[in-house]
C-alpha cells in the first residue's frame, strides 16, 4: 500500500474511471471526481470509497446543457466552467492530480499551488493539429469544429502540466510537431475488458468487414463506401450516423449503437476489422476487435501502429498506406488474405494481456512511482 493521494478529475466516466479503479488496485489512495453518480461508477468496478461525485452540484447545469438548451455551445461552456470551479473547491488536497485536458484549469491551478504534481489526460492529437485536421473535413468547411475557447483552455493546460498522458505514438508525434517537451509525454495505450470481448467460433461469419463507431468523414467512412463499391465484399457498420449518409445496397448493413456487452456477437460475425480514421487518439474498438481475433486494418492515425507492438503476431495488423480508395482496397485484400491464413490461431497470443485494463493500470502505476518523490 502507498500513502500517495491521487485525485482524478473528469466531466464523465471516460477511460479515467477505469484508471481510478486500476490505480486503487495498485495501492494508491484514489478519489474520482466527476458528475457520474457513485452507484453508476460502482457498476464499472470503482469502489464506493474512491468516488467523490459532484452530481448534486452539477445537476442544474447538466439539465440546461442536455435538456433546456441542448446543442447550445454556451450551455456546454457554462457547464465546463462551473464543474471546473466546483471540483476545484470541493476536492481534497493531493500529491498527484490527473485531469482531463481542456475541462479543468481552475482546479489544476489550485492543486498546483498546493504542491500537487499535474498530469493531464489527452485522448487526441495536440489541439492545434486536431483543429487543423477537423477544419479540412468537407462537411465542416467554414465552421469552427474546435471553438477558440477550447483551444485556449487546452494550451493553458499544456503550460501547467508536469506531464501529459497520451495513448499512442501518433499523438506523441503531434505534440513534438508543436515543440512540446518529449520528456513530459507519457505514452500508455488504453485497455479492453477481455472477459467481454473474445472469439466465438460457433458464430457464422456473415460479413467480410466490420467497422464500429461513429459513421463519419473523420473516421474515413467515405473511403469505406467507395472501397466496398469497387469490390465484392460485404460490410457491417455498428454505431451512430454522424455526418455521412449510410449507403444503400445489399452489401452494406447498418446497426444502430448497442450495449457494449453485445458488441462481441457483431465482431464475431465478421472476418476483419477496418478503420481508416483520419484523426483519433487510440480507437479502443480496434483492441476489442483484436481480442475477438479479427485481423485489423487501421490507419497510422488510429492507434493501430501501437497495437502491433502489443500482440504476439503483429503481421495480422496492417497499417493503411495512405488515405485513398485504392490504398484501402489493397489493404482490405491483404487483410482478408491474412484472415484466411489464421486457421483458428489466436494471433494476440500470450501478449494479449498487454491490452487489458490491468496492464494499463500497472504501466501507469510504474510511471507514477518513477515521477513521484
Amino acid at each position: 500500500m502507498t500513502n500517495i493521494k491521487i485525485n482524478i478529475l473528469s466531466p464523465g466516466r471516460f477511460h479515467v474511471c477505469d484508471l481510478a479503479r486500476e490505480l486503487n488496485k495498485n495501492g494508491f489512495d484514489v478519489k474520482f471526481y466527476s458528475f457520474v453518480p457513485i452507484w453508476r461508477a460502482q457498476k464499472f468496478g470503482l469502489p464506493k470509497k474512491c468516488s467523490a461525485s459532484v452530481i448534486g452540484f452539477m445537476f442544474p447545469f447538466l439539465f440546461m446543457e442536455r435538456i433546456l438548451f441542448a446543442n447550445k455551445l454556451w450551455a456546454k461552456k457554462l457547464r465546463i466552467m462551473f464543474q471546473d470551479v466546483i471540483t476545484g473547491l470541493y476536492m481534497r488536497k493531493c500529491d498527484v492530480l490527473i485531469a482531463m485536458s481542456g475541462d479543468f484549469l481552475y482546479a489544476v491551478r489550485r492543486a498546483k499551488k498546493d504542491g500537487a504534481l499535474i498530469i493531464l489526460e489527452r485522448g487526441s492529437k495536440h489541439i492545434l493539429e486536431q483543429r487543423k485536421i477537423l477544419e479540412n473535413i468537407p462537411s465542416l468547411k467554414g465552421k469552427k469544429p474546435v471553438p477558440d475557447i477550447n483551444v485556449k483552455r487546452e494550451l493553458a493546460g499544456y503550460q501547467l502540466a508536469d506531464y501529459i498522458a497520451i495513448a499512442t505514438l501518433h499523438v506523441k508525434r503531434s505534440f513534438e510537431q508543436y515543440d512540446f517537451p518529449v520528456k513530459k509525454l507519457f505514452v500508455n495505450p488504453y485497455g479492453v475488458d477481455l472477459s467481454m470481448f473474445k472469439p466465438l467460433p460457433t458464430i457464422k461469419k456473415e460479413y467480410d468487414i466490420i467497422m464500429v463507431g461513429g459513421w463519419s468523414y473523420q473516421k474515413g467512412c467515405d473511403l469505406i463506401i467507395e472501397a466496398i463499391r469497387k469490390t465484392n465484399y460485404t460490410f457491417l457498420h455498428v454505431g451512430a450516423i454522424v455526418d455521412l449518409p449510410f449507403p444503400t445496397g445489399d452489401r452494406y448493413t447498418h446497426v444502430d449503437p448497442i450495449d457494449q456487452r453485445n458488441l462481441v456477437y457483431y465482431y464475431n460475425k465478421a472476418k476483419i476489422f477496418v478503420l481508416p480514421s483520419r484523426q483519433e487518439g487510440l480507437a479502443m474498438v480496434q483492441a476489442q476487435a483484436i481480442a475477438c481475433n479479427l485481423p485489423l486494418l487501421g490507419s497510422i492515425d488510429s492507434g493501430a501502429e501501437d497495437l502491433k507492438a502489443m500482440v504476439d503476431n503483429p503481421e495480422y495488423i496492417t497499417l493503411l498506406a495512405e488515405y485513398t480508395v485504392d490504398a484501402l482496397v489493397a489493404g482490405i485484400n491483404e487483410t482478408i488474405n491474412k484472415f484466411q491464413k489464421l486457421h483458428g490461431q489466436i494471433y494476440g497470443g500470450h501478449a494479449i494481456k498487454n491490452l487489458t485494463w490491468e496492464a494499463y493500470g500497472k504501466r501507469y502505476a510504474d510511471f507514477l512511482y518513477k515521477i513521484v518523490d
